[in-house]
């Protein structure tokens, strides 16, 4: 693969280094010309673009995030959808997938522990990291600009829309109705010490992000007539795993698990219902239903 032939001739005319070159392919497909136009300002800094080396490109996902929710955060909060942050792999750079605005969300709390803040809730197509296709995405995207600039650009996944502190994404399969959620993931880092510290606020308000956006999975999936599976959190790495040198820590399995006990059969009273889904997993996982036939419970293996 190789840039378009306009931008190729481009490169080749200014000696880009084909290291170089390469890193900003990566961030091309990725995210598009948003990372062409930040590279461009980058190499105005420097003596000649024959010094460009790929360390000069670990800024530009940051600034392409302030651009991006510059640009689109305001059309959100209007509802008009926009295009996605990551780009489909498979379209190059070329075209994005979509970010459709669900409404916004007013604060209201359910117990000390259980605050739901002001944001908007956001679904994405064709919007996740690495690029797969027919990816279905859900995140609750900070109300504030500045708040939901800082979550983008913090350490962490990141992987979808830039402004929520964490998502749940699957795969849909539309001819058929078929829906399979595979990720209950943070995009950011918890704050410690001083890795995020200047998101702990925002945070802490956010902290229930997997129920939020699990619900309203669950939520838009049953409204559409989907049949619904949700993977265990054993199977993550099996079903998405992006990066086999940076496996699933424990700590991700056993908090998908809990958000998924959480958002089926235990849910806060402040989180609207959802509808019952199967829980997909080793053959030995079963989904029953309860007396009153209005919450799937889980029960696993004895191994397990």
């Amino acid at each position: 693969m190789s840039f378009p032939d306009h931008i190729e001739r481009v490169f080749e005319a200014f000696a880009i280094p084909a290291d170089t070159k390469n890193a900003i392919y990566e961030l091309y497909v990725t995210l598009g010309e948003d990372a062409l136009e930040v590279f461009g300002e980058i190499a105005e800094t420097v003596g000649s673009p024959a010094d460009l080396r790929p360390e000069h490109c670990a800024t530009i996902r940051t600034q392409v995030v302030q651009r991006y929710l510059t640009r689109n955060h305001p059309l959100w909060c209007e509802g008009q959808p926009t295009g996605s942050f990551y780009r489909p792999r498979a379209l190059e750079g070329r075209a994005s997938g979509l970010a459709f605005p669900l409404g916004p969300v007013e604060p209201m709390l359910s117990g000390d522990d259980q605050p739901v803040p002001r944001g908007i809730l956001m679904q994405g197509r064709n919007a996740h990291f690495g690029g797969r296709q027919e990816t279905i995405s859900f995140d609750f995207i900070a109300a504030d600009l500045q708040d939901a600039i800082a979550i983008g650009q913090a350490a962490g996944q990141q992987h979808t829309l830039p402004g929520s502190v964490g998502e749940t994404s699957g795969s849909i399969d539309s001819m058929r109705s078929i829906a399979l959620i595979w990720e209950i993931q943070p995009n950011v880092y918890k704050p410690a010490g001083d890795r995020n510290r200047n998101i702990a606020k925002v945070y802490r308000r956010h902290r229930n992000w997997h129920i939020i956006t699990l619900v309203a999975a669950l939520e838009w999936l049953r409204a559409k007539h989907f049949r619904t599976y949700l993977v265990r959190g054993e199977a993550l790495a099996v079903t998405h795993e992006v990066n086999p040198q940076k496996p699933l820590s424990e700590a991700i399995v056993a908090l998908h698990n809990r958000a998924a006990v959480t958002a089926v059969a235990g849910r806060p009273p402040s989180i609207p219902k959802s509808p019952p889904v199967m829980i997909a997993g080793p053959s030995s996982t079963s989904v029953r239903q309860p007396e009153n036939n209005a919450w799937p419970v889980i029960t696993s293996p004895r191994n397990s």
